[in-house]
């Protein structure tokens, strides 16, 4: 089974995305790469519209037969409100994660305003997902999400696992994000957007392990293909190579396969 483990739905103003942004798109695609299931996260939630990122996240599920799961956005500045609809997804079918996104909502993720997220994950058993990155000079809002800075909630909290986005964007977040998940097992790592290191998943695996790495793809944002292939065209094994595609996915978000 392959499961893309990081993709998104919706719109986002300013920009053509393709039509992958649509569950059609969506489907058409993971159809044509053999893609079983994905782990989306809609795109209003992070611009605070959360009851429409929570319908068209669950509708997805159910036009997509359960193959389109979803994760919604915490956003700690609307602590309440967030939190409220969050802890209402798990009570319908579809919900197998929370994300954060520390980079886009300005917080270091070490804040107070987090706990609650921490808390939820661990009452109802599920992943955060969050966005990681390195420090960047045309970016400077990636300061909010290196990854030394999620190291306070990850020691707290040892029965939540952590997927850290992008495992880390660049050269020195790969760095951190590795150093981080070899010394805490709730540590996962997933390898989706513009990260092409030569060699570097055959570095995560020395690092952490096959067992703690996920596929994802930063869909619609980036083609899977490129995720897919630098994983089957890695020299590692068979097994681990399946462990990464998919087997982990299933694993964490308790996807019975």
């Amino acid at each position: 089974m392959i499961v893309d483990s990081h993709t998104h739905l919706g719109k986002v103003a300013g920009l053509m995305l393709p039509a992958g942004a649509t569950v059609a798109g969506m489907l058409a695609l993971m159809d044509h790469l053999g893609i079983d299931l994905a782990v989306q996260m809609h795109h209003a939630g992070l611009f605070e519209c959360f009851e429409e990122a929570y319908a068209a996240s669950l509708a997805a599920y159910e036009s997509s037969s359960g193959r389109l799961l979803y994760a919604l956005i915490y956003n700690p500045r609307y602590g309440d409100e967030s939190l409220a609809l969050i802890r209402r997804s798990f009570d319908a079918p579809g919900a197998v994660a929370i994300k954060i996104h520390p980079g886009q909502h300005l917080l270091f993720p070490e804040d107070p305003s987090y706990e609650p997220i921490w808390q939820l994950a661990a009452e109802k058993g599920v992943p955060i997902i969050t966005h990681s990155w390195a420090l960047s000079d045309y970016n400077p809002t990636q300061r909010f999400a290196t990854p030394e800075h999620f190291e306070h909630y990850l020691s707290r909290y040892p029965g939540v696992n952590l997927v850290m986005g992008h495992a880390g964007g660049r050269y020195e977040g790969h760095l951190a994000a590795a150093e981080l998940a070899r010394r805490y097992p709730n540590a996962y790592l997933d390898l989706s957007g513009d990260v092409y290191g030569f060699g570097l998943i055959e570095w995560l695996v020395g690092q952490v392990g096959a067992e703690r790495l996920l596929f994802g793809s930063d869909a619609v944002w980036m083609d899977p293909r490129t995720t897919i292939g630098r994983i089957l065209d890695a020299e590692i094994g068979t097994a681990a190579k399946a462990l990464i595609l998919g087997d982990n996915a299933c694993r964490l978000f308790r996807l019975g396969a």
